[in-house]
């Protein structure tokens, strides 16, 4: 195993994150120890919102806490190694995203989103208008085969990652052979493999007639003998910043081949996630459904969130007739926070709901910020809810999470139950024998009433080992479950203890501890996170779900990295506590946790085709067979010209790029500025960190912050924060970069990178009020070259500003200068795209996100713009046309033939030259969020970067 951090950073890691945890206004700066070699500048956190570094808005602590300026090192920016992948998940991209979408408002209304969705179901099919495009339409890209070297990895074993797992349904016939089981991914869709115990299984998507990859929940009705009728919860309620809402539950007669809108859940699912679905065993009309917080859209560079206003309250509902109508039967209102904004966060959101084993009249429910509570006119004498559990901090910040499962003990109800604090880095495992009395004998804020606290916080006890399980993100990633038929059998999983582990610095007493298994009513547990092999396979750091084979030993487990599967055996692994420098308590821990893990893992990710892209960028030597593109939570992946793709770098992937003179010289970042160069062509291992000035500047900037290599000029390479920030040479000195900045094997005994901020003091703040009063503060979000000349730059900044230079690569970067071509006609929204002309640097077209409803007087999403360099202004022209009132995510200029592509929520739209008639560009892509778009017109091909379901292409014309 390779040691890339360790020591006095992972002190400072541990210090800030509880410190950030506790408290958003808790800040730090760098807290590298040069002298030891260690890294740590600080960074936002996408686990709480969208803002990085430095943001300093003039917000109240709640919305700082809803944004989340939790101030993280750069450690977390990469997260911590290979399949460790994203930033910690609240808010981030899809949050800043929804607030630019949102501005000037906080908030978007459904009406808007149905607008949104209208206005795209009447853009004309490609079919119905154009025969100009090829009949074949999109091509999937992959990845596939989604390879992660051993190098990428945190126990040096190469294995393979998809997208983000949110739910999972596996057959209750499950055996060798015939064991089906449903997938549902965050931005993916629902897919299916017929032998989920294959050594290498088959997998199809499953989106005939569901019109949302953004999945929640999945279950298969009981009543049904055959399995094959499946609800879906479509909006993801995990609460990360790319949980996007949903648009209903859906319904499958036929194993998932089709799918039916159930109509009377819109209403009361609109603009949120459906986070559980809980089935009548005895009666197939009867079933609950429960609603949680999500957020719409997103795109390749990212901003803030909000839920919007006058979505249907947060709850249990039930149906008795099938669907046909559904009733509000429970809810409670979001927890009171310091400065509340009314912003109802997660606390209220249902994560979980059952039907005891024993009396399906009787229904539990798992609120966030309030713990579990029950319906049970049997026990409780009446059919209203009761609290039976009381989380132990409801003044969380995001609501406190509580998980659950009910086991069968044949007269009594047994539950297995974990909860958790965010902001108090807490989560712990209790347990109650027998549920079946009233709920005020369960009733508990503590150690008291029918529950027994089976965590400790002392090293070396047994219940140490379910101690702090999910680490710091327990409202993101957590489950509990034990397997049927096995009562003393249970499983957690959550958020990995980074600080446990040696590669992260710190003494090995676990290997994770992941996913962990008690066979002992879960008074002790071992650590399932690797298996017995050397070097071992380990599981993804966030966990979501698990399911079981009718063998209750094998588990199957869904992440942020996909699918892994347990081998069902296990095997005394703790001779390999010898070789850690572990002692006495520590040492107990290790020799307990490690004496039994899986005897193998196996990854089920090969087909399953669910990667979450931000964004592409193409070889323009090789515009065919070599990309690159940055995805949540696995990392940049580079593109050689077949379905299997190669993981180049771990954490959350952001922008990416090719120098212009030396295609082996690439760019990358994590989330946040933090950026990468490959002098040797991606590489894995060859990646050197250059982003100390940008992490020392303190200056705002998006989650995902952009980048761009210079089209033109060798070396040359730009960032945006409030400033534009610029390297005429990749970064520094390649000999220098190598021995002292590679992330594998650097001292880091000197400052990485040589940025400097374009322009003198605040002439080079794009967002100051030296070019005016309007429009002002937050960041830029858009950056681009020109083609043409070797030194005319646009950019846009996050409320509506555009700018020009015609000077970007001056010799003299204080002398850069920009002309501010926007006026107050233009919209005040999020400047998602530029695509500048190749033949005509001063002409543009240049798209907006948002809605035009909250700037009735600055209406339009896509504009020609004409630079007039000697007045400094620029003539607008919209060309919205009938686009609708969609925001735009991304724009691209075909040069060949004049035409123009636009990307949005719901596909990519082409507006033909000369026309003014936006068209569908093509038939074939799946029903996903496309994030970007990325053009090469010489060699005639369109990429589309979309966030579930991988990598497409579009020939073109």
């Amino acid at each position: 195993m390779f040691k890339r951090f360790g020591g006095p950073f992972w002190a400072a890691f541990i210090v800030l994150a509880v410190c950030s945890l506790i408290s958003a206004a808790c800040t730090s700066g760098t807290v590298r120890d040069r002298a030891a070699g260690d890294r740590g500048e600080a960074a936002g956190s996408e686990h709480e919102a969208g803002g990085a570094t430095g943001e300093e808005y003039e917000e109240s602590l709640a919305d700082i806490a809803e944004r989340g300026d939790r101030q993280l090192p750069i450690l977390v920016v990469r997260e911590k190694i290979g399949e460790s992948g994203e930033a910690e998940r609240f808010g981030g991209p899809a949050a800043e995203a929804y607030e630019n979408r949102a501005i000037p408002r906080a908030n978007i209304t459904i009406k808007q989103v149905k607008r949104a969705m209208a206005a795209a179901d009447a853009i004309p099919s490609r079919a119905s208008t154009s025969k100009a495009l090829l009949a074949t339409g999109w091509t999937e890209l992959g990845p596939v085969t989604p390879t992660v070297p051993a190098i990428a990895t945190y126990t040096d074993r190469e294995t393979q990652n998809s997208g983000r797992v949110t739910a999972m349904a596996i057959a209750p016939t499950c055996v060798p052979t015939d064991c089906g089981l449903w997938v549902g991914a965050a931005g993916g869709g629902i897919w299916y493999t017929p032998d989920a115990l294959a050594a290498s299984p088959a997998w199809q998507p499953l989106d005939n007639g569901i019109t949302s990859n953004a999945i929640g929940s999945l279950a298969i009705d009981p009543n049904d003998p055959t399995g094959q009728t499946i609800y879906v919860g479509t909006g993801e309620p995990n609460g990360s910043g790319d949980s996007e809402a949903g648009v209903g539950l859906f319904k499958s007669p036929d194993g998932g081949q089709t799918w039916v809108l159930v109509n009377a859940s819109v209403p009361v699912s609109k603009d949120r996630s459906i986070g559980s679905i809980a089935i009548d065993p005895t009666n197939p009309d009867h079933y609950y459904i429960g609603t949680d917080v999500a957020r719409h859209g997103s795109s390749s560079v990212n901003g803030g969130r909000r839920t919007p206003p006058n979505a249907p309250t947060l709850g249990v509902y039930e149906t008795t007739d099938g669907g046909a109508t559904f009733d509000l039967v429970f809810s409670q209102p979001p927890n009171p926070t310091p400065a509340s904004t009314g912003n109802d966060w997660f606390q209220g959101g249902v994560n979980k709901m059952m039907l005891d084993p024993n009396d399906p009249s009787t229904v539990y429910a798992a609120l966030f910020g309030y713990g579990v509570w029950r319906s049970s006119p049997a026990l409780d004498g009446d059919g209203d809810f009761h609290k039976v559990f009381a989380t132990h901090f409801p003044g969380d910040t995001f609501g406190d999470r509580t998980e659950f499962d009910l086991v069968d003990m044949g007269s009594a109800t047994r539950i297995y139950l974990g909860d958790s604090s965010d902001d108090l880095a807490y989560s712990v495992l209790w347990r109650t024998d027998d549920a079946n009395v009233p709920a005020d004998e369960l009733l508990t804020g503590g150690s008291n009433g029918g529950w027994t606290l089976l965590s400790s916080p002392v090293n070396g006890s047994p219940g140490f080992g379910s101690y702090f399980f999910c680490h710091f993100q327990c409202g993101y990633d957590m489950f509990v479950e034990s397997p049927p038929g096995q009562p003393d059998t249970v499983w957690i999983g959550g958020a990995m203890n980074y600080d446990e582990l040696q590669v992260f610095g710190g003494n090995g007493r676990s290997n994770g501890r992941a996913v962990m298994r008690s066979t002992d009513a879960g008074v002790s547990f071992t650590d399932m996170t690797n298996d017995a092999r050397t070097p071992p396979l380990g599981m993804h750091p966030d966990q979501h779900a698990i399911v079981f084979a009718t063998d209750p030993n094998i588990a199957i487990v869904g992440s942020d990295g996909g699918v892994i599967r347990t081998s069902g055996q296990y095997v005394n692994d703790s001779g390999e506590c010898s070789s850690r420098p572990i002692t006495r308590e520590d040492l107990t821990d290790c020799l307990g946790w490690l004496r039994r893990v899986p005897t193998r893992l196996t990854t089920l990710n090969d087909g399953l085709a669910t990667i979450q892209f931000q964004s592409l960028s193409v070889n323009p030597s090789d515009p065919t067979g070599d990309l690159m593109g940055g995805t949540q939570d696995n990392g940049t992946w580079l593109f050689s010209g077949s379905p299997e793709w190669l993981e180049t770098i771990d954490g959350d992937g952001g922008q990416s790029g090719y120098d212009a003179d030396n295609q082996d010289i690439r760019v990358h970042t994590y989330y946040d500025a933090t950026p990468d160069v490959s002098f040797t062509g991606g590489d894995p291992g060859s990646w050197n960190w250059i982003g100390d000035p940008l992490q020392t500047s303190h200056e705002q900037r998006s989650f995902y912050v952009p980048l761009i290599t210079d089209p033109v000029v060798g070396g040359s390479m730009f960032v945006g924060m409030e400033r534009i920030w610029w390297t005429p040479d990749n970064g520094g000195s390649q000999a220098f970069l190598q021995a002292t900045c590679n992330e594998y094997t650097g001292t880091f005994a000197a400052p990485c990178g040589d940025w400097k901020p374009l322009g003198a003091g605040k002439q080079g703040d794009l967002t100051s009020s030296a070019y005016g009063p309007d429009k002002g503060g937050n960041y830029v979000v858009a950056i681009e070259r020109a083609t043409g000349d070797s030194s005319t730059l646009w950019a846009g900044t996050r409320v509506g500003r555009v700018f020009v230079s015609k000077d970007a690569n001056s010799k003299k970067p204080q002398n850069v200068s920009y002309t501010r071509i926007d006026t107050p006609t233009q919209p005040e929204r999020f400047v998602s795209g530029i695509a500048i002309d190749p033949f005509a640097p001063n002409h543009a077209f240049v798209s907006f996100s948002g809605y035009q409803a909250y700037t009735p007087t600055q209406p339009g999403h896509v504009f020609e713009v004409s630079f007039h360099p000697g007045s400094g202004t620029a003539t607008w022209t919209d060309t919205s046309h009938n686009i609708g009132d969609q925001p735009v995510t991304d724009v691209a200029f075909d040069d060949e033939t004049g035409d123009l592509y636009a990307s949005t929520d719901f596909g990519v739209l082409r507006l033909a030259s000369g026309q003014t008639t936006w068209t569908n560009a093509a038939d074939g892509l799946p029903p996903v969020a496309i994030y970007g778009l990325t053009i090469d017109a010489g060699a005639r091909r369109l990429y589309a970067a979309t966030h579930g379901r991988g990598a497409w292409v579009l020939q073109l014309p």
